[in-house]
């Protein structure tokens, strides 16, 4: 109870680890994306895009994101954090008094 809950999404690979397997591709985690938000919707919590801070114009990690075209640099994970520092709530917090 008074839990403030978020789900995140999943975030896009490189072009290149999308091109080389179908589950790594734009359009599975765009799809991937579409249900999470739905669901977060229908439980009514929160949807978090972390695309939009990780991502360029055209939706996909760049390649100096990545490594191995899927897990986050230093640089870019500290991005991931500051877009969650600022697109959370507070959690409202009931009176002692009332």
């Amino acid at each position: 109870p008074g839990a403030v809950i978020y789900v995140q999404s999943v975030i896009q690979c490189t072009k290149e680890k999308g091109e080389e397997d179908d589950i790594f591709g734009k359009k599975r985690i765009d799809l991937y994306n579409r249900l999470l938000k739905k669901m977060a919707k229908k439980m009514n919590v929160y949807y978090l895009d972390v695309n939009e801070a990780v991502t360029n114009k055209k939706g996909i990690l760049p390649k100096e994101a990545s490594a191995d075209g899927v897990h986050l640099t230093k640089s870019y994970c500290e991005k991931w954090m500051n877009y969650l520092k600022s697109h959370t709530v507070k959690p409202v917090v009931a009176s002692e008094e009332g």
